[in-house]
């Protein structure tokens, strides 16, 4: 069973001029021809060639390399030009891999902020959120803030999608209360995050706020924990929901603020 030109055409989603073309170079290997005409006919299986042809210029192989890869085929110069191209395919779904955790990060993040009521103090159970960790320990006080920072951003930068929403985490609520500037850990909210905020249960506040300015909320979370009787779990994290990346004016910035819980003190 063979193909006309325009079968194979339709078949590999391209132009009947392509599928010429590609012939006249010597992709599709020996084409015969209808005794007594023009018309070439094609076998089915190189329906997959005319895929393959397609992809390496989509890859950036120029016509004139692919008119020289046609002349010069051989299963080590087929080797040589499928392995560059594989291999330039495979950084490129790296780059845009990270930039598909980067925006869902983003859209998750502003699509929590679009429902959230500002100012709200609540119990939530939340699920696991992937993230990535980095140290701002003081290192016996050798460096400084925007040293650390540096540090830890560069370690993230190395190791993860530098792309990623940033926050920061306290040990635990009670030195983020008390020093709000101090935080102990930079997080990037990376999908692909070798580390998490744990499933749980949850003390969840928001308000809006510039970046840096704590306002009155972490107070408001500790009475309403204290008011409630509960008892404060594992570290803080705080992250924009709203910021840079989805609003105009510093007063629309929205901040999160969490905080593990034990149930049974509730």
């Amino acid at each position: 069973m063979n193909l006309r030109t325009s079968d194979l055409a339709i078949c590999a989603e391209t132009s009947a001029f392509s599928i010429r073309d590609y012939s006249d170079q010597g992709l599709l290997g020996p084409v015969p021809r209808a005794e007594g005409s023009n018309y070439r006919f094609f076998d089915p299986r190189l329906i997959p060639q005319v895929y393959l042809i397609k992809a390496l210029r989509e890859m950036g192989l120029s016509a004139q390399q692919l008119a020289d890869y046609g002349r010069e085929r051989s299963p080590e110069r087929a080797g040589e030009v499928l392995g560059r191209c594989s291999e330039q395919l495979r950084r490129d779904i790296a780059r845009q891999q990270a930039s598909l955790d980067m925006l869902r990060s983003y859209l998750s993040l502003i699509g929590e902020g679009r429902t959230a009521s500002p100012g709200e103090i609540e119990l939530r159970q939340l699920p696991a959120r992937p993230l990535r960790r980095s140290s701002l320990e003081t290192l016996g006080g050798r460096l400084s803030p925007a040293q650390r920072l540096r540090s830890a951003f560069g370690d993230i930068r190395q190791n993860g999608n530098a792309g990623c929403p940033l926050g920061f985490a306290w040990r635990d609520f009670f030195d983020f209360m008390e020093q709000p500037d101090q935080p102990t850990l930079l997080v990037s909210y990376d999908p692909q995050g070798p580390d998490a905020r744990p499933a749980g249960d949850y003390l969840v506040g928001t308000q809006h706020c510039y970046y840096g300015e704590m306002g009155p909320l972490p107070r408001r979370m500790f009475e309403y924990a204290l008011h409630g009787g509960m008892e404060f779990t594992g570290p803080a994290y705080t992250v924009y929901l709203l910021d840079a990346a989805s609003v105009t004016g510093a007063e629309e910035y929205l901040m999160q603020v969490t905080v593990g819980i034990t149930r049974n003190a509730i």
